[in-house]
């Protein structure tokens, strides 16, 4: 099977896909070892593609191309043997690439970290105002200590130092979609340190 063109192993996965209605378990289990080829001969060119294409780091690549065999495996039915393989799959690449990323930009968007810090750091009014809102700051830079070194690390030039997120980027070697990821893990382990 290893020498099989992809056109003629999607051929093959096929077949084994009609013998699994008819003799069941014995054609399921060559249509997932037909797949695991497939997927060990592209996964890793998938990934470097990825990762040269968008702005994510090696995890997020990793993830795109896990969730892109998913879809791939779905749209099958649909290839037609006649086109290459590579294009097909490409072409559910890139979609899936461009999904994942507008799914993040969504969380992020819609996590409420910069108004949470900028509350806890505004200055209110009153003694009482005034000692509760030392005390949240305390609660809230304990919470800080607490975090792994690179989460402390992106929180601390973002919040702290005001950097913008380009500056994070150069300064971490981080993807601007890491940078974000790791705001958005920080942010919710500070507040959920603070919860308690």
């Amino acid at each position: 099977m290893h020498e099989l063109k992809d056109e003629e192993l999607i051929g093959e996965l096929k077949r084994a896909e009609l013998s699994e209605h008819l003799i069941g378990d014995a054609g399921a289990l060559q249509a997932e070892q037909i797949f695991t080829i497939l997927i060990e001969r592209h996964q890793q060119p998938f990934v470097r593609l990825i990762a040269l294409r968008y702005p994510v780091d090696a995890a997020s690549a990793e993830e795109i191309a896990q969730d892109f065999w998913l879809e791939c495996y779905a749209a099958l039915p649909r290839y037609n043997p006649e086109r290459p393989f590579l294009a097909w799959a490409t072409t559910i690449l890139f979609r899936t690439a461009e999904k994942f990323l507008r799914k993040r930009r969504k969380e992020v968007q819609l996590s409420p970290q910069s108004d949470f810090f900028e509350l806890q750091a505004s200055p209110v009014e009153g003694v009482e105002a005034a000692a509760l809102n030392r005390e949240e700051l305390q609660s809230m830079l304990s919470a800080v200590r607490k975090l792994p070194k690179d989460l402390a690390l992106v929180i601390q030039l973002r919040f702290f130092e005001e950097k913008k997120i380009e500056d994070i980027v150069a300064a971490t070697g981080f993807a601007r979609s890491t940078v974000f990821e790791k705001l958005n893990q920080a942010y919710k382990a500070i507040r959920k340190t603070m919860q308690k």
